[in-house]
């Protein structure tokens, strides 16, 4: 049988299927990027007038001095700052009337070492009615997401970080798996395995095409979606904070991830007896791989889990933000898909083909 016979035979048979999950995957990676203008107004963490006012904070001796600067408001005959352990200020730790100026300068002793975390609200006064200046504080505040999972879905790159993460190799990895263990598997099990190993073609040939198929495919997706994702996020304006190259880069580069995931399904699917307990065990391997790194990214005490899964050899937070390629992760990954390659021809070319 000549090169490329089995990818072939094994396209034309599931050629739909990739289609209508490509498709599938556009929509909802473009779907979601458009989105990002709203979320990041939903997840905006400043606080009201932070815009308006600049503080700096330095350490001299044993106090820590923190200088506030405003912009002016018309009309102000004065203005009032007060000092709080929190935003709010129902009940102010300090408060200074009677301000001249548009700076003030404010000392407290330090927290730890470090400039404590205080809040600053400043008002001024205008024919006798006070108007709201602005408020800020000293420390950097954090939505949710950021302390929990170091994301900040103000920021497109926290955000394609997020879809990355938490959407893009779940759906995917599972999809790829499922792929991967039925174009073996429906061989086996609808009796054609003896059929084609009776044509001029050796059972290297016939594993190795049928990963490769599975691989390119996956390869062709990940390039479309990179390009979806280039196009989406120039679409919401904010291709001036994430590069393209950049965006492009992460998607490649987790084909290897993937390989990954498709050698070590071929793996069951030549291993076991069925395309259920296959299907089984390989959907388990990228779920607990899946659990294990978000684990490792949710509890900063579990981090040392994080090797253990081949998810976090593919830095996509890092390369979002324009970081170095981690080659020598990129490399662990393809050593690992090519072990499971090699041992599943091991297996394969020792097994027995029911006629």
């Amino acid at each position: 049988m000549k090169l490329g016979r089995t990818m072939l035979m094994e396209l034309r048979c599931s050629w739909r299927g990739y289609l209508i999950f490509t498709l599938v995957v556009v929509l909802i990676l473009a779907g979601m990027v458009e989105i990002f203008p709203s979320v990041s107004e939903a997840w905006q963490h400043e606080l009201d007038g932070a815009e308006n006012i600049d503080i700096v904070t330095v350490m001299e001796g044993d106090l820590a001095v923190i200088e506030l600067t405003w912009v002016e408001h018309p009309g102000a005959d004065n203005y009032t700052v007060m000092v709080g352990n929190s935003p709010y200020m129902i009940v102010p730790m300090d408060r200074v009337d009677g301000i001249e100026g548009r700076t003030y300068t404010y000392q407290a002793p330090p927290e730890d070492g470090t400039p404590p975390e205080l809040y600053f609200s400043v008002s001024a006064m205008v024919d006798g009615e006070r108007k709201f200046v602005g408020a800020e504080s000293t420390m950097e505040r954090l939505n949710p997401l950021e302390e929990t999972l170091g994301l900040d879905y103000g920021d497109i790159r926290g955000f394609m970080s997020v879809i990355w993460g938490m959407w893009f190799v779940l759906l995917i990895g599972l999809y790829i798996a499922l792929a991967a263990v039925n174009s073996v598997s429906r061989d086996f099990e609808e009796g054609r395995m003896d059929i084609l190993l009776s044509q001029p073609v050796s059972r290297r040939q016939y594993m190795l095409e049928k990963f490769s198929l599975v691989a390119l495919v996956t390869m062709v997706l990940l390039v479309i979606s990179g390009v979806v994702s280039v196009a989406s996020v120039n679409a919401v304006g904010e291709l001036e904070t994430i590069s393209a190259s950049a965006i492009l880069l992460t998607t490649i580069l987790s084909w290897p991830l993937f390989l990954v995931i498709i050698a070590f399904s071929v793996l069951m699917a030549v291993y076991l007896d069925n395309s259920k307990k296959a299907l089984g065990i390989t959907f388990l391997f990228v779920l607990v791989q899946y659990g294990i790194h978000l684990v490792g990214d949710m509890a900063e005490a579990l981090e040392y889990v994080k090797p253990f899964s081949v998810i976090s050899y593919w830095n996509h937070d890092s390369l979002l933000h324009g970081e170095a390629v981690a080659w020598g992760d990129t490399v662990f990954l393809l050593v690992l898909a090519i072990a499971f390659v090699l041992s599943a021809l091991y297996i394969f070319e020792r097994r027995d083909v029911p006629a």
